[in-house]
């Protein structure tokens, strides 16, 4: 992406204006927080670790560099948050765990790696019409707002981020190219835990989870004849190079959080943890949400010139793959309705995906006005 850290300073600086064009809700401050300090009082230097799974050259791992980046001149150098990406600390699918057990300070988590662990938070990937990573901020915020359900979910860290990433495709090798339901059948796909591999039982397939980093050489071998992912996580990974056909068609979308260990944001002064605050929430949350939809502007594209054979189904097949979307928001609804009101909650799910919703040609108008 060209120009990316001349602009992330201004996205950083102007997503509470970006956030009010596409009707943001505010900020939400956690009420209880914790962590574990390596500095001391006032004036030491407190040293924090941020985890990610995502590869260094990743935008969304710059993105994470400035925003420690200003976070450690904001405080005057007293924190200072090192990034450890491509899972050096720790893999996607460990991330969890090595965040609960002090591992690291700070986690890049993704919820359906850890199936059953954040329900609520993955009502975002049901049919409830998301189809934007900025749409998706405002429905999780909204969210997170309106039900203390939501909050209590996520109450053992902090949240500094909450976001999706951008709707996924079916991504498969030579010879097996994805038209319709019946193309899955009997094949084997890599796709996280929860709704996607939902999704493909329900088509036929076989799915098997794995670490993003993993799937190139999966892909390699044979060992599955396809993938669901992004446009942008398959350039990060590389797996243009071994991937034949991408169907156009979104499948869904997951839910992202940049999370604090409680002991380590408790063990912070007071005046530092509201530094961390004030650079984080809705609108640090929404300046990323801009960097993953000008990636996966550019991802498609160079899959394109990488020979990638773009699939577009036809619209009685795409309502064929839909419709078994349905059935999964019916059995969500009646797998979590102890731990909230499901149909209210997905009433108000719907009504602010309705409320924030975006088209394409609305998407790429802001992108081209944040030179992104």
């Amino acid at each position: 992406m060209k120009n990316l850290k001349k602009v992330l300073g201004i996205v950083l600086a102007c997503s509470m204006a970006l956030a009010l064009l596409t009707a943001c809700g505010g900020d939400t401050t956690p009420s209880e927080t914790g962590g574990n300090e390596t500095g001391g009082g006032d004036g030491k230097v407190y040293e924090l670790s941020l985890s990610t799974h995502d590869p260094a050259t990743s935008n969304k791992t710059i993105y994470f560099q400035e925003w420690a980046d200003k976070i450690n001149e904001a405080s005057g150098g007293r924190i200072n948050i090192t990034l450890y990406s491509a899972g050096a600390l720790a893999a996607g699918t460990a991330a969890l765990d090595a965040l609960r057990t002090n591992v690291c300070d700070i986690a890049w988590i993704y919820p359906p790696y850890f199936s059953g662990q954040f329900p609520l938070s993955e009502i975002i990937s049901q049919p409830i019409g998301v189809s934007s990573v900025p749409q998706g901020v405002q429905v999780l915020y909204g969210l997170y707002e309106q039900y203390p359900e939501l909050q209590d979910e996520l109450s053992e860290f902090v949240p500094l981020m909450m976001h999706t990433n951008p709707t996924n495709k079916i991504c498969s090798i030579d010879g097996h190219p994805i038209q319709t339901v019946a193309d899955l059948k009997g094949l084997t796909f890599r796709a996280s835990a929860g709704t996607p591999s939902d999704l493909l039982l329900a088509w036929g397939a076989t799915p098997i989870q794995m670490a993003p980093g993993d799937i190139y050489q999966a892909v390699e071998k044979g060992t599955v004849e396809g993938y669901i992912f992004d446009w942008s996580g398959i350039v990060s990974f590389g797996l243009q190079e071994v991937t034949a056909n991408l169907t156009t068609m979104p499948v869904y979308l997951g839910p992202y959080f940049l999370m604090m260990n409680k002991d380590s944001y408790n063990a912070l002064p007071e005046d530092l943890q509201q530094i961390i605050m004030e650079n984080s929430g809705i609108d640090a949350s929404m300046g990323l949400a801009w960097v993953y939809e000008a990636d996966e502007r550019e991802g498609r594209e160079i899959c394109e010139a990488a020979g990638c054979t773009m699939i577009d189904v036809t619209p009685e097949a795409q309502a064929e793959f839909e419709s078994y979307g349905e059935d999964l928001l019916d059995n969500w609804i009646a797998t979590y309705g102890d731990r909230v009101d499901a149909e209210a909650y997905v009433a108000s799910a719907e009504a602010l995906a309705e409320e924030n919703a975006m088209t394409m040609d609305e998407v790429y108008a802001t992108l081209d006005e944040m030179g992104l």
